[in-house]
């Protein structure tokens, strides 16, 4: 039952959403949105996405019977040489009964998190558990950052290694990883996560291995690609977070549907529901839907409510 603050609203920070959302938690959180919405329990309206001065904004609403929320998210590439995330936003969350804002979640960080969850949960599915052998990480941004921390606090790996254009040094340094170029990367790693803002191809299916998992979070338009066709051919099971979003908004899916390689699909949630076993290798490509953020800000107010953390608005 939804916990509810009277005439209250609290306002939850980066720092409060990372001592909320544990990996256990985070993963729990992302698990319960996917199969609330391919069981139609969450309706999400389609996003509104706009381009403002050249950059991706997207508001996101969803609702169910427990909670509202509107999330408004954008991500500026160029914030990267001014120090900041690429990606930018803020969740609002509601009650459904009262209308009662409950609140206002640092939309940013609850991205990285529900997103890492995303792409670590799809890992377990592929694997059936939680052992993994080698993880790659392409990229060194905040979702890389975050990828890296979900990743360790619920998977189990002998070895990581990250790669990137730039950073990569530092981010090895910081969680204890190898440095190392994109071939070594993609010829050694068990799993990848993908989580670049490039517009060609990072996953390279002629250096993988015979079996593998991907997890793959960027490409946002239908002209950008993480996932070259090498790679989607030889996968024998093609994971989605949303048919739909991905047939509007990613050329990792749109393209490779064109093209006649890529013909059967199967969102996580439907996994998650029928209990299906997933054949490897994989791939699961995700843009992130509405459901995820709800359902992580209602855990993460739930957790704040019963722990006292956060700021209260009157």
């Amino acid at each position: 039952m939804l916990i509810k603050l009277l005439f209250e609203m609290i306002i939850l920070t980066s720092n409060n959403l990372e001592e909320l959302l544990t990996p256990e938690i985070a993963v729990s959180a992302v698990r319960q949105a996917f199969s609330l919405f391919s069981s139609s329990r969450i309706i999400q309206p389609q996003r509104q996405v706009l381009t403002i001065k050249g950059n991706w904004w997207g508001i996101m609403p969803s609702y169910w019977d427990k909670s509202v929320t509107v999330k408004i998210v954008n991500v500026i590439p160029e914030n990267k040489k001014k120090g900041l995330p690429s990606v930018q936003g803020s969740v609002l969350l509601f009650s459904p009964d009262t209308g009662e804002p409950l609140a206002l979640l640092d939309g940013t960080t609850l991205t990285a998190i529900r997103t890492s969850a995303a792409s670590v949960l799809s890992t377990e599915l592929a694997f059936g558990g939680r052992n993994i052998g080698t993880l790659g990480v392409i990229g060194a941004g905040m979702e890389a950052r975050y990828h890296i921390k979900i990743a360790s606090g619920y998977l189990k790996f002998s070895r990581i290694m990250v790669t990137a254009r730039s950073s990569h040094v530092q981010l090895a340094k910081e969680f204890g990883a190898e440095a190392v170029d994109l071939e070594t990367l993609l010829r050694n790693s068990d799993v990848i996560f993908a989580t670049t803002s490039s517009s060609t191809p990072v996953v390279l299916g002629k250096f993988l291995k015979d079996d593998f998992h991907i997890s793959s979070i960027g490409a946002h338009t239908p002209e950008a690609r993480e996932i070259d066709d090498e790679t989607v051919k030889r996968a024998r099971t093609y994971l989605v977070d949303s048919v739909e979003a991905v047939s509007k908004e990613t050329g990792d899916y749109i393209q490779p549907v064109r093209s006649g390689i890529l013909k059967q699909v199967i969102e996580i949630g439907e996994i998650i529901n029928k209990g299906i076993k997933i054949e490897r290798p994989s791939i699961f490509k995700t843009v992130g839907i509405a459901a995820q953020d709800n359902i992580t800000a209602l855990t993460a107010y739930e957790e704040a409510v019963k722990r006292g953390i956060g700021i209260k608005v009157t």
